[in-house]
């Protein structure tokens, strides 16, 4: 009897499995497409030249506009007008005012944004 050893079965169904690897599967899809279009409508809000342009006071108020790296130098004709708040919300991480030249930090996207806004003007 020591050395007696009955085989043991079992029997794996494979329906849940197949429901479990899918389930896994549509969440990984899922996360993958809400990043996605995250990150591409971040990209198209910041690069709306009409957004940009409010926030600097309006078409009227850009003499000039200068893409330099990570940096947009725009002269402007009032200085005042500039929406501080909105140029943070459009992705400028700082704003640098002299007489009537500011000059944004950008990340990678001061030339794509400067070109976007030369259209307009």
């Amino acid at each position: 009897m020591l050395g007696l050893h009955l085989p043991i079965y079992i029997d794996i169904k494979p329906l849940p499995i197949i429901l479990i690897s899918g389930g896994a599967l549509l969440l990984i899809v899922a996360i993958i497409l809400v990043i996605y279009l995250f990150t591409h409508r971040k990209n198209k809000k910041s690069l709306d030249s009409s957004a940009w342009l409010l926030a600097l006071g309006d078409k009227e108020n850009v003499k000039e506009i200068i893409a330099t790296g990570s940096r947009l130098s725009v002269v402007l004709v009032d200085k005042e007008k500039i929406d501080r708040e909105k140029l943070k919300e459009l992705g400028v991480s700082s704003v640098l005012v002299m007489s009537n030249k500011v000059t944004l930090v950008i990340e990678d996207k001061a030339e794509q944004v400067a070109n976007s806004i030369q259209k307009d003007l």
